[in-house]
């Protein structure tokens, strides 16, 4: 089988990279993708750094060698930092710079001796791919795990792929090998080069469909004004905690939360404090529950808060924890008259057996309800009324 030339590994490199750039382009047409720009650019660095090894001859070899070593680092500088700006990854300026200084200064340094100066830049393309395929994979668990599995493992062939070039040259028996020469180790390393490729255009893509599909579904379960789940996000949060509950015998408590005379705020103040006031009572209970706990603004002023293997007992202490951070708060800060209270109607079930969440709703509601009708700036489990009454309520 005949290997692979240097201009048929050219023709392969340009199309393939070209029709990545076209897909990508029109993929991020609207520019709102965080890192798409950078990817692309690192696309584009790697299409100009080939042609200039066939440059040798033409112009210095020094030059092109130093031109084209450059821009393959660009390239994989442009991916590390796409990936930091769409993970939110902070790094210094320079920092970014230290990989493109260190290609230059291995090109300049041993510009005569090719196989030590190939072998130490294939080291430093491998360990730049991989580290990328690091940064990638520590998010397995932000993202859909095939996704980042994916987009991991073209980095990482990447990576082998420049190494597979090095240790070729390092071990050619020519004295100055080129670096595309036709040869097993040539075509290994396009075998290799192609699916990463693939792969980190594909893993690139869907995960800035991934983040796009989380976001979506995070606005649509979410509260605009208080940031907290809504009705619609609290009700398949519910959902899920009913049926982890039913596999096992454990307590699940649930609260429903109303402001005390909430209309008189906004009849007095206006609506615009009154959000203001429901913004600061949402960072009050998510203050005072533990991070598995759910909490949701599921009317104007009424919030639903769903502890997670909760008995009545602790139940009842959150609900008392609650209250009284609520009553306690530096109310007039706002400029309100009179400090908010709340009134809370607690339920609780315990696993192991069917049950229906509309049911367990209806309790916490009616032991609201019956708070609310005896005393405000009260607690009231559902235990506590008589079967009779609430047999009649539902």
């Amino acid at each position: 089988m005949q290997n692979l030339d240097f201009r048929t590994t050219c023709v392969i490199y340009f199309c393939s990279h070209i029709c990545i750039v076209v897909l990508l382009l029109v993929t991020f047409s609207d520019k709102r993708a965080r890192g798409a720009r950078l990817w692309i650019a690192g696309i584009a660095a790697q299409i100009l750094a080939v042609p200039l090894y066939g440059l040798r001859g033409q112009i210095p070899d020094l030059v092109s060698i130093i031109l084209a070593n450059s821009f393959f680092t660009l390239a994989v500088i442009c991916f590390w930092a796409s990936f930091d700006v769409f993970f939110g990854n902070r790094r210094p300026p320079w920092f970014y710079g230290l990989p493109l200084a260190l290609a230059t200064l291995l090109s300049v340094v041993f510009a005569e001796d090719v196989k030590v100066r190939s072998l130490m830049l294939s080291f430093l393309f491998a360990a730049l791919n991989w580290n990328i395929a690091g940064v990638v994979l520590r998010r397995l668990r932000e993202f859909t795990w095939q996704v980042v599995a994916v987009l991991g493992a073209g980095y990482a062939l990447a990576g082998c792929s420049y190494l597979v070039r090095g240790l070729a040259l390092w071990f050619s028996p020519l004295q100055n090998p080129q670096p595309f020469a036709p040869g097993p180790a040539q075509d290994l390393a396009i075998v290799l080069a192609i699916p990463s490729l693939m792969a980190c255009t594909l893993g690139f893509v869907l995960l800035h469909r991934d983040r796009a599909e989380r976001e979506v579904r995070h606005m649509a379960e979410s509260d605009h004004l208080t940031g907290l789940q809504n009705r619609r996000g609290f009700e398949a949060a519910f959902a899920r905690e009913l049926r982890a509950a039913a596999c096992g015998p454990g307590w699940t408590s649930l609260a429903l939360i109303d402001i005390d005379h909430f209309k008189r705020v906004n009849d007095r103040h206006g609506h615009a404090l009154g959000d203001e006031a429901l913004r600061r009572l949402a960072l009050i209970v998510r203050g005072e529950l533990r991070d598995d706990d759910i909490v949701a603004r599921i009317g104007g002023d009424e919030f639903c808060v769903l502890l997670s293997k909760a008995s009545p007992e602790r139940a009842a202490m959150v609900a008392e924890r609650l209250r009284r951070a609520v009553a306690g708060h530096d109310w007039r800060c706002l400029g309100l008259a009179a400090p908010l209270t709340v009134t809370i109607g607690l339920a609780s079930h315990k696993g192991g057996v069917a049950d229906d969440g509309a049911d367990f709703m209806r309790l916490a509601d009616m032991a609201l309800l019956a708070a609310k009708d005896m005393a405000r700036d009260s607690i009231l489990h559902a235990d506590a009324l008589s079967p009779r009454s609430s047999r009649a309520e539902a």
